[in-house]
């Protein structure tokens, strides 16, 4: 299903299912200047196709290569909408991706492009890269009305879930170089539209910094991860059992051991 709430010359897409109602999560992509900013999952493509069909866009941006955001490329590519995409996201996108049972009940499971993408020029909205979340992350700003699509990168101030994968110092460089942009309009792929997002964004990076920095301290001082965990975290919660450690509070202090400057 697809809800559409406009906030002006933004358009609102928030996509779910039964599937993902029953975990809990739904996803947004969003348009703007005739700009469809993310596709969505796999297990929408057909509300997605009737949008479509009833929109005038230009062409589509694609902000990393998650299967929430992701999903429809290959939907999109074959009807020969251009993309800007990243090419570290198209190269993972050409792969098979392999997905634990949580992700493919909850998204669906993004067959993959094998053909041409054609390719899109999105001016006047400025792809930035922002990496942290993944390694392809970007977030999308529009100068003229300094509205800001920042796709993964907030998804609100102490998120203590990390992905396997999340490099917590790339995060807060983004976040800090997003904050800089000084945009007075925010728009969350999980949260909708953000009240104060440089207050947000600052909020942000500063509770990540310090959580940082008091799991260093703890790492340095030799104390084991489950009481770092529970000491500084409040222990795991369901999501790191039901991903099978996927995405867990753990991941955040292991994150701090290995990326580590």
């Amino acid at each position: 299903m697809i809800e559409r709430t406009d906030f002006g010359d933004v358009t609102r897409l928030r996509m779910w299912t039964v599937r993902s109602r029953l975990a809990g999560y739904d996803v947004s992509a969003y348009l703007v200047r005739g700009v469809l900013v993310d596709t969505g999952p796999w297990h929408v493509r057909n509300d997605l196709k009737r949008f479509m069909a009833e929109t005038r866009l230009r062409g589509a941006i694609v902000t990393h290569w998650h299967e929430d955001h992701a999903g429809n490329v290959a939907t999109i590519a074959s009807g020969g909408m251009p993309m800007w995409i990243a090419p570290a996201t198209l190269e993972t996108l050409r792969r098979p991706i392999d997905m634990k049972l949580y992700r493919r009940f909850t998204w669906g499971v993004p067959p993959t492009i094998g053909g041409d993408v054609a390719p899109f020029d999105p001016a006047p909205l400025r792809v930035i890269e922002s990496p942290g979340h993944s390694s392809d992350h970007h977030i999308v700003f529009d100068d003229n009305t300094a509205t800001l699509f920042s796709a993964d990168l907030w998804l609100g101030v102490r998120v203590r879930i990390f992905g396997l994968h999340e490099n917590p110092y790339h995060l807060m460089e983004s976040l800090r170089r997003a904050a800089e942009l000084k945009p007075r309009r925010m728009f969350d792929a999980h949260r909708g539209e953000v009240a104060n997002p440089v207050k947000a964004l600052e909020a942000k990076r500063s509770w990540l910094s310090e959580s940082v920095d008091a799991i260093q301290r703890r790492l340095d001082a030799g104390d084991p991860e489950d009481v770092i965990l529970r000491d500084l975290l409040g222990g795991e919660e369901r999501t790191g059992f039901v991903s099978g450690g996927e995405y867990s509070r753990l991941n955040l202090i292991r994150a701090v051991t290995r990326d580590r400057p």
